[in-house]
Order: structure tokens, then C-alpha cells, then sequence
């Protein structure tokens, strides 16, 4: 992205015309025409005008938007319907499919799905098709929009279980939209969007919102869930391990720590080994390694069959 200040610019004139465009990089200036406007014929058109030679002036320049109002003398606000085209769009997709289950289907009968990571898309987009995705919980509380996507695919944490949610799709032509930049286009049109299809997410499938920043891949190398707490016995040699070797501050001889937390721990132990190892490469013990990168590693090893996991977890460092 090219500048970090955002400056704003607004354009007025006598006839209660004004403009503001929003520019990441350095804001120029447009002349407006001057000039008393009554007639709303005329007053359509100086806004079509002065639209066009905003466009022009910032036509090369890059991460600039606009946001342009059109207001009667009387300052009643002029419908954008009245004075720019609209812009030219593809018909609504209606193919839904949630999950691999084809048809939208919203209410009581919707489709209950069994995890929250799942995807939803939409059946006639084709390979190539930009594809703009909103969702959100059933009552319209909360709209996301995702941008670009030929299906809609849902990370950890982005759906909860137990609760029913809602998403619809429309097609986005960038090249279109570019060769159109003084046409109409409102992300409130519900023209070009397919009905909203509703899903609920089973009570019983895992909740991801508590996974944090660690992998997703090593957490289930484990075996362990996120919404799930594990209780580990450790001895005092592997308490004081455990302390060296990670960021815990007090250990005690049973610990009962989240699926993350564990993973995290398991982690940083691994990663202690490994600089234990690199160490012994620059120093004299090349062809062995120290005794604390054995040790670490053993109580990755012991700590992962307690919780149930593997005997020996690769957890990325192979």
C-alpha cells in the first residue's frame, strides 16, 4: 500500500454540491464548476460533471476512493439513482451449496452441520469467477463480506457452535467495475444477490475460537481440542524441564491446561531443543547432541503419550 496518511478532501459549491474523496496517498484538488443550480435536470448533470473530473484528476493515482453526495439547494439529499448509471452486473447466482448439500433453504429446516469448519458456495461460478461472499448469524446482527473467492470457506473460530447463521453471494467483474467507475454501484443492491441460505452448526462440534495463534496442523497431531482442558502428571525433574524449557512460570506435580496451551508448551520445548542442538554446532560437540536437547525432546515424548497423543510428535521440527 502506497502511504499511511489518510487526508481527506471535500468539494463544495454554491448549489449545495459536494464531494469527498478519500485518499490513502497525497490528496490534489478538483475545481467544481460555480454557479447557481435550479433546476433538477441541470443539477443531475454538474453532478455527472463533477464525478467525471474526479475520476480524471486521481484517474493514476492508487489506493484512492471516493465518496460523493449530490445535494439539492434546499439540502435534501439527491437519490445516486437519479443522476449516475447504474453499473452493469451479472444476474444473481442461484445455485447454493452448503457443505456439499445443494439448495438454499432458510428457517426451521435448515441444514445442520456437524463442524464449523466448513464452506459454503455458490454451484454456478465457474474456474476464474470473483465471486463476493456476505454471511453473518440469522438475525442480521453482524454482515461479513469476503471478496474474491470461488467458495466460501470458514477458518477456526469464525463459527460457534450451537448457533445458526446466514450467506448469500453475488458476482464481482473487476475489469467491469474498472471500465465503470462513474457507474452506480451500492454493496446494498439486492438485485445482484442470491436469497440468503441458512445453516446451524451442531452444539457438539468443536469450538475453534479458542485456538489462538497456535497451528491448527499440530494441535491435531496431538489429538487434542481446543475447547477441551488435559490434566498431566509430571515428575519434579520434568517440572523444572518443563520450566527451563518453556515460558511457565509455576509447574505443579498434576497440571491441567487447555489442548492450545499444551500444544504451545510442547512447542517451545521443541524449539529449546532445537537451539540446544544448533548451539552444539557451533561449538565442539558437533557430532553429538547436549544432554538438555535429549532431555527436552524426552519430555516432549512423555508429555504427548500422557495427553494420548503420538510417542514421538513431529510438531514441524523434522
Amino acid at each position: 500500500m502506497i502511504g499511511t496518511d489518510r487526508a481527506r478532501t471535500r468539494f463544495s459549491a454554491p448549489v449545495a454540491l459536494t464531494a469527498l474523496v478519500i485518499v490513502l496517498a497525497a490528496a490534489g484538488s478538483v475545481t467544481v464548476p460555480p454557479g447557481p443550480v435550479d433546476d433538477d435536470r441541470a443539477l443531475y448533470a454538474l453532478c455527472r460533471k463533477t464525478l467525471h473530473k474526479l475520476l480524471d484528476g486521481y484517474r493514476n493515482a492508487e489506493n484512492t476512493s471516493f465518496m460523493m453526495g449530490c445535494d439539492r439547494p434546499d439540502g435534501t439529499f439527491v437519490d445516486p439513482k437519479l443522476w449516475m448509471p447504474p453499473a452493469p452486473s451479472r444476474p444473481a447466482p442461484m445455485r447454493a451449496v452448503t457443505t456439499g448439500r445443494p439448495g438454499c433453504v432458510t428457517g426451521a429446516g435448515r441444514p445442520v452441520v456437524e463442524t464449523t469448519l466448513l464452506d459454503v458456495r455458490d454451484g454456478l461460478a465457474w474456474p476464474g469467477d470473483e465471486i463476493v461472499y456476505e454471511y453473518g448469524p440469522v438475525d442480521g446482527s453482524r454482515t461479513v463480506a469476503k471478496f474474491g473467492y470461488r467458495s466460501l470457506d470458514f477458518g477456526p473460530g469464525e463459527l460457534a457452535p450451537g448457533a445458526s447463521y446466514r450467506w448469500r453471494a453475488r458476482f464481482d467483474d473487476p475489469a467491469e467495475r474498472d471500465r465503470n467507475q462513474a457507474a452506480l454501484t451500492s454493496p446494498d443492491e439486492e438485485e445482484d444477490w442470491s436469497p440468503w441460505c441458512e445453516f446451524t452448526v451442531s452444539a457438539n462440534a468443536v469450538d475453534y475460537r479458542g485456538l489462538g495463534d497456535v497451528s491448527l496442523e499440530t494441535l491435531n497431531e496431538l489429538g487434542l481440542r481446543p475447547d477441551r482442558s488435559y490434566a498431566v502428571n509430571l515428575t519434579r525433574r520434568q517440572q523444572r524441564l518443563l520450566r527451563a524449557g518453556t515460558d511457565v512460570a509455576r509447574t505443579n506435580v498434576r497440571m491441567t491446561l487447555t489442548g492450545p496451551r499444551w500444544t504451545d508448551l510442547l512447542l517451545q520445548l521443541s524449539g529449546s531443543a532445537f537451539l540446544a542442538d544448533e548451539a552444539a554446532i557451533d561449538g565442539d560437540d558437533a557430532d553429538r547432541s547436549p544432554p538438555e536437547s535429549a532431555a527436552y525432546r524426552a519430555l516432549v515424548d512423555a508429555i504427548s503419550v500422557k495427553l494420548g497423543g503420538p510417542r514421538h510428535p513431529d510438531l514441524g521440527f523434522s
